[in-house]
């Protein structure tokens, strides 16, 4: 039994290994063509790999599709060459093994505190399609639908702005501008409150930040 695995192996073994390899921000992956041992999830014997590279602002729903085609095509090329090409295969690495078990919900919250744009970035691409990522505002749940990583915000930031969860509405791009660790942003261009359609950032804006202007606005890390 041959097994078409999303991943190098052995880096991303599991259920998920496009998903953890854009949310760890690989600029690699490929696919391998692996025997399948009874009982054991992908620690067979490496027949073949094809490399693929990861764009910087590649989503999940785009890598899927690629990998899938180069999946498709490594594989006919495998069957072509039975038997012969079975008694070239190899046995995985023992470095370098990483894991992508199944992925939960719970995997959207942003921890603002921890994490930096490119962090955030790459967990809205890695499960883009799947979940959209989930904060806290005022006790309400909120999900982030549209979001850029983004360089030094184009209005003034105030000291106490670098807080990571400080949320600006930036007049000239339009969008809600977060703080992330290590003094990093990213915008978001829509978001969507439980209960309530999805919503632009202007009319986030209008309808949840007006009443609070004299006060620090935060996106909350606690989930």
């Amino acid at each position: 039994m041959l097994n078409v695995h999303a991943s190098l192996l052995p880096r991303w073994r599991g259920a998920a290994p496009i998903i953890y390899s854009l949310i760890n921000g690989d600029t690699q992956t490929g696919i391998t063509i692996m025997k399948i041992m009874p009982e054991k999830f992908d620690i067979g014997e490496i027949i073949i790999q094809e490399k693929v590279d990861i764009y910087p602002d590649e989503t999940l729903p785009e890598l899927y599709v690629k990998l899938a085609k180069v999946g498709a095509n490594v594989l006919l090329c495998v069957i072509k060459q039975l038997p012969h090409i079975l008694s070239l295969s190899k046995p995985q690495e023992n470095i370098g093994i990483t894991y992508a078990p199944k992925v939960l919900s719970k995997i959207s919250w942003v921890k603002w505190d921890a994490m930096t744009a490119k962090n955030v970035y790459d967990l809205y691409r890695g499960l883009l399609g799947l979940y959209p990522l989930t904060t806290k505002f005022d006790d309400r749940t909120i999900k982030l639908l549209d979001i850029q990583q983004v360089t030094k915000p184009t209005n003034a930031m105030n000291p106490e702005d670098d807080t990571p969860g400080s949320v600006k509405f930036d007049k000239i791009s339009k969008t809600l501008i977060v703080t992330c660790k290590g003094l990093s942003w990213v915008s978001i261009n829509k978001i969507r409150i439980a209960g309530r359609p999805a919503m632009s950032a202007v009319d986030f804006q209008n309808g949840f930040m007006r009443n609070k202007m004299q006060k620090q606005i935060r996106f909350q890390s606690e989930f």
